[in-house]
């Protein structure tokens, strides 16, 4: 008789056991969808990159996120004197050769803040140039509006032109890899 009873209480153990993993996939089931759902509706709150058309680099047309709409773009705020993007220019120059790689070369735009085009386009001779295009924000007009302080700093927009993520600071393999790549592949 205690044999049964002993199986009995084992079975009942197990059921709970059972139920009990059920129930806390079931949680958690709903806790990442919730999750998904709540970076859904921020990315469709997230604000709006301001609608300012900026002359280019390499010549005077001016450029603006009209044009980008579509497609995610990572724009990246430097300047020739800017100490930290020369040491983030290698990681630069990687994203940019994965992106090409991967046919989208496009989706990295400069935003530059030299005052002097010519320090600029020297800059990008001598460490490379990983952007599509460099827009000039050389009154700052862009970066008021933006609310941002110095040079670097890099803002990922989605498909329809809101800032889904922003860095402050030199990029890293890591910051890549991490935040601004899963961002881009919508």
């Amino acid at each position: 008789m205690a044999k049964n009873s002993d199986m009995s209480v084992t079975a009942h153990r197990i059921r709970w056991g059972l139920g009990l993993l059920i129930l806390l996939l079931l949680v958690l089931g709903a806790y990442q969808l919730r999750r998904s759902w709540q970076a859904q509706e921020s990315a469709n709150q997230a604000p709006a990159w301001p609608e300012l058309a900026l002359p280019q680099l390499a010549d005077a047309a001016r450029m603006g996120p009209s044009q980008w709409r579509g497609q995610p773009r990572v724009v990246h705020l430097w300047a020739s004197s800017c100490l930290s993007c020369r040491e983030e220019a290698p990681h630069m120059l990687a994203l940019a050769a994965t992106l090409r790689a991967e046919g989208r070369a496009d989706l990295l735009i400069g935003l530059n803040a030299d005052a002097k085009s010519q320090d600029a386009i020297n800059y990008l001779a001598y460490f490379g140039n990983p952007y599509w295009t460099s827009l000039v924000d050389a009154d700052g007009a862009l970066q008021r509006r933006l609310g941002s302080g110095k040079p670097p700093q890099t803002w990922v927009l989605n498909a329809q032109g809101r800032i889904v993520f922003q860095f402050s600071g030199p990029l890293n393999a890591e910051v890549i890899g991490r935040e601004i790549l899963p961002r881009i592949k919508e």
